[in-house]
């Protein structure tokens, strides 16, 4: 009888190279009692796998080997959405912070309070008597940085 297909699938098979097929037919061939000696060495290899393709691992596997290794098996847990971005939250707040108390720094820093010289000006003239608003309002027009000379002139005129 001529092996050489068998050896052909032989040197596929090692090759990593045959079908299924190929493969049922080389386990169906080494399953016989009766082949070349130079081929019986490969018989146990091809029986092995036979006998072992029987065995499957338990449904407590898993458990098992987790008990061994002395884990236990933690189920996920649901985060709900508001969770989650709760991170986010704080950190859309804490930058909305940042930003409203940069603007009023840099508001405070970079204009001086114009408004509240004049309030304070006319709340004192009010208090005072005539000759010493007139004081008050040359001192007033030299810190706010009025430059026309006639508006002052004219608000000491309509004192008098």
């Amino acid at each position: 009888m001529d092996f050489k297909y068998i050896e052909q699938l032989l040197q596929r098979y090692f090759a990593a190279e045959t079908t299924v097929e190929e493969e049922h037919i080389l386990h169906t061939f080494f399953r016989q009692d009766q082949m070349p000696e130079h081929l019986r060495k490969w018989q146990p290899l091809f029986r092995t796998e036979d006998d072992l393709s029987h065995l499957h691992l338990g449904d407590d596997f898993d458990q098992r080997m987790l008990d061994l290794v002395g884990e236990r098996h933690v189920k996920a847990q649901r985060i709900p959405l508001y969770q989650r971005l709760r991170p986010l939250y704080t950190a859309a707040a804490f930058i909305a912070f940042a930003v409203i108390i940069g603007a009023t720094v840099e508001q405070t820093a970079v204009q001086p309070d114009e408004t509240a010289t004049e309030i304070n000006v006319a709340t004192v003239q009010d208090e005072l008597d005539p000759t010493e608003t007139k004081t008050l309002n040359i001192q007033s027009a030299e810190v706010t940085g009025i430059q026309s000379q006639p508006a002052v002139s004219d608000s000491l005129q309509n004192i008098n």
